[in-house]
């Protein structure tokens, strides 16, 4: 029996749980099936003796994919895990969990056993360790190469896991996009998933989303995705679907939408600007210019009763000023007094104030601007 210490403090990502783990051993077998053909996972939980089974049918573990950062997939752009660290850090958060974790890795002959072990190496602290048997004593080979065993999973551990798991769902109604897909259920509003796996929260979205994992980068520890990454994303997605949603998203300045007017494209875009330009006319009139301002405001207001100024949420304003349709107002705007104007007829009103090498000096100083 081989022997393989991991260099993993048992208190490595404190706060990760039985389904934060899980996701990641999901995650690996649902990137080895995406990879590799005729790979197809499974995974299945016996209520019965508390045991949860996930695996491939082709997939091998080599022994070298304990190393940290040892990873296939870090430039499949199909693909989440990319940091080489999935399944051993799962292994990890599960065995200190209490939850027995055993791979069987049919295809190499070998029963793979993690367990914490006190390490000479580093004074007597607690190691996740491996220990490979190959001289496992086999009495039935089902007809794939890996199983990974999770003992002592709940029925309520189960459920959570499988709410974090489109897979394991039925979504019910979505729109596919080429970015992902949105998910209109409620049960789905302000989450964000990934290739089906949870990631995160975004209180700020009004729709549910489940990205495709080439379109969005989650980090390190698969929980965070950047705000603006986000919000840029579902614009992206919401800017081809050409739909009474989509215009409504927009009067209401969701954040899905938010960057709409510059992340969109193609004709969808096009056909949304002009419907929601209509809409805005039907609402306020076609007198009507949308302002996000108080300058803009009281710009639009000193027209002469030509054009009504109407307050809407910039994103709205951006994506009415992309329709072809809209026509900017012609305002004749008063031609602002420039800064060495400014100066000069200040200088010119206060010269009996100042001393002679004080008018000098600020003659001196309005010669140096450049308007």
């Amino acid at each position: 029996m081989s022997k393989y210490e991991l260099s993993l403090s048992k208190d490595y990502v404190p706060d990760w749980t039985v389904v934060d783990a899980v996701r990641e051993l999901f995650q690996n077998a649902l990137d080895q099936q995406t990879t590799t053909e005729n790979n197809e996972m499974f995974f299945n939980y016996d209520k019965d003796i508390k045991t949860l089974y996930i695996g491939n049918k082709s997939s091998v573990l080599d022994v070298k994919t304990l190393l940290l950062g040892t990873s296939s997939k870090r430039d499949d752009p199909n693909t989440i895990g990319k940091f080489g660290e999935g399944y051993k850090i799962a292994t990890l958060v599960l065995t200190r969990l209490e939850k027995k974790v055993t791979f069987y890795n049919y295809g190499a002959k070998e029963v793979w056993k993690p367990r914490f072990v006190k390490s000479r190496r580093y004074n007597g602290a607690e190691i996740l360790t491996f220990f490979v048997d190959k001289k496992y004593p086999w009495t039935k080979v089902p007809d794939n190469n890996l199983t990974i065993t999770i003992e002592n999973i709940t029925e309520q551990d189960y459920e959570d896991i499988v709410e974090s798991n489109l897979h394991c769902q039925d979504v019910g109604r979505v729109i596919e996009s080429r970015f992902g897909r949105i998910l209109e259920e409620e049960r789905y509003k302000g989450k964000v998933f990934v290739n089906g796996l949870y990631v995160c929260s975004y209180p700020k979205y009004t729709q549910g989303y489940d990205f495709k994992p080439e379109y969005i980068n989650i980090d390190r520890d698969r929980k965070l995705a950047d705000s603006f990454e986000l919000e840029w994303m579902s614009s992206q997605m919401l800017s081809g679907v050409d739909s009474d949603k989509t215009v409504e998203l927009i009067k209401q300045g969701a954040a899905d939408v938010s960057y709409i007017a510059s992340a969109g494209y193609g004709s969808s875009l096009a056909s949304i600007a002009n419907k929601t330009y209509q809409t805005f006319k039907q609402d306020y009139g076609d007198s009507a210019i949308p302002v996000t301002t108080q300058e803009e405001y009281e710009m639009i207001s000193k027209s002469a009763g030509k054009y009504t100024p109407v307050f809407v949420p910039n994103s709205y304003s951006n994506v009415i000023k992309a329709s072809r349709e809209y026509q900017p107002p012609k305002i004749k705007v008063k031609n602002k007094e420039s800064v060495r104007s400014k100066l000069e007829r200040w200088l010119a009103n206060h010269k009996q104030t100042l001393s002679k090498k004080a008018i000098n000096k600020l003659q001196a100083i309005i010669d140096e601007v450049v308007e």
